[in-house]
């Protein structure tokens, strides 16, 4: 069925699910579960709906005194349907009667097939690393924090690079806190507080992406607990973000901070930073 610009453009949109059409043999041919094509008169786009409803009325304004008007021109003005109707289709036409099909959103046609498939597509787009991590605190609400054996000894969270086969971030996040502290934390459903996008850089030739949950808090006690791997950290600390804040780089701290300010609501849970 074609359409004008403008109709088109209202079904294009999601607005408009009712076209009205005169009764003639090919449209009373029309049955509910049909595919109908609409054709933009002027671009030649097209686009598939299937018909859910079928309802003919002896003229068009027995139609529009029943059917939803902004169903079927969601722009128009009020009381102008009628008309511009009748413009369009002289009362010879009319005196078939008319119908109002009414359609959904679901598709009526299969897609085309993917230009690529899912192993050549892979090997077009940036590869990315992924971490989860667990954001733990003291009693007295202080991030917790490993100290780093490697390279410039950062201060870390609980967690690791996602490098488990099937394995989700939370699940390596969980993992990674076992093996690096000895307590299973983040058991039930942490909230996400913050997703973290590093940029590749020349220290990291990979773009990575960071999800940080909320660990909660620790008691004394499991804090005591704490058994750290010493081929990973040589120390924990529990200390407040001024104190953070002095003994982490610059970056580092960054994210410490954008992390406690996410999880008190006073900031977005997104954040970028480069390498």
């Amino acid at each position: 069925m074609h359409l004008l610009p403008q109709y088109y453009r209202q079904v294009e949109a999601g607005r408009k699910t009712v076209e009205v059409r005169v009764a003639t043999p090919q449209k009373l041919a029309v049955a509910v579960g049909d595919t109908v094509v609409f054709h933009d008169r002027d671009t030649g786009r097209e686009l598939d709906v299937i018909v859910q409803r079928i309802t003919r009325y002896p003229s068009f304004e027995d139609l529009l005194g029943t059917e939803d008007i902004t169903r079927i021109d969601p722009d128009g003005p009020p009381g102008a349907l009628l008309a511009n109707l009748q413009s369009i289709y002289p009362a010879a036409k009319e005196a078939l009667s008319v119908l109002a099909l009414e359609f959904d959103h679901r598709p009526a046609r299969p897609g085309r097939p993917m230009p690529m498939t899912p192993t050549q597509y892979a090997q077009t787009v940036p590869h990315h690393t992924v971490y989860g991590c667990l954001y733990i605190r003291d009693e007295l609400d202080r991030p917790v924090q490993l100290r780093s054996v490697y390279g410039s000894r950062l201060w870390q969270f609980p967690g690791g690079n996602l490098d488990a086969q099937g394995e989700d971030p939370l699940q390596t996040a969980r993992r990674e806190a076992v093996e690096e502290t000895g307590l299973e934390l983040g058991l039930n459903t942490p909230r996400l507080l913050l997703t973290h996008f590093l940029h590749a850089g020349p220290r990291l030739p990979l773009n990575k992406v960071g999800l940080i949950f909320d660990g909660g808090q620790l008691t004394a006690d499991e804090l005591g607990r704490i058994r750290l791997d010493p081929a990973e950290h040589d120390m924990w600390a529990a200390h407040d973000l001024a104190t953070w804040q002095e003994l982490m780089a610059p970056r580092a701290f960054a994210r410490l901070d954008a992390i406690e300010r996410a999880r008190r609501g006073e900031g977005p849970s997104y954040l970028i930073t480069h390498t």
